[in-house]
């Protein structure tokens, strides 16, 4: 018996916490998210695409923006075209690009490296495969503050 009462409080607990965190949440980033997994920041809506990248609307016009592949991109160049800030939403889009490259081109460098059979292929490969790596994460961590700048 009071293990069910331990664990009710333990829901409650957890449920108060989850409900101060969602608040906390619509105070820093003004966004609302669907259960499909599309955002609405303002009059700009984030949708998945079927190519699972995320297209920028317009609510109100229903006009097409631009692509990015990833949804934390689209979501600050949601706010960089709200703002007019068109020098800014161009700079988010070569870095959706740039990191897109690398992850791609990440992908199949590790694909390939299995398949290598001579030895100065592999080199080769996994010279390419780190140097790609390296910039996955460059470009991940930029993406990362420019995104904590926007929004803090």
């Amino acid at each position: 018996m009071k293990k069910t009462k331990k664990s009710n409080n333990t829901q409650q607990t957890v449920k108060t916490l989850a409900a101060t965190f969602e608040e906390e949440l619509k105070k820093t980033l003004p966004i609302t998210v669907h259960p499909t997994g599309s955002i609405a920041y303002k009059n700009y809506a984030i949708v998945q695409n079927k190519n699972k990248n995320w297209n920028l609307y317009h609510i109100a016009s229903k006009n097409f923006v631009d692509e990015f592949y990833l949804r934390t991109t689209a979501l600050m160049a949601a706010k960089a075209y709200n703002n007019t800030n068109l020098e800014r939403f161009h700079e988010i889009k070569r870095l959706d690009n740039r990191y897109w490259a690398n992850w791609f081109d990440n992908q199949m460098t590790a694909k390939n490296i299995k398949n290598a059979k001579e030895f100065d292929r592999y080199l080769i490969l996994l010279n390419k495969l780190e140097h790609s790596q390296e910039q996955l994460e460059y470009y991940k961590g930029e993406i990362s503050r420019m995104f904590k700048w926007s929004f803090a």
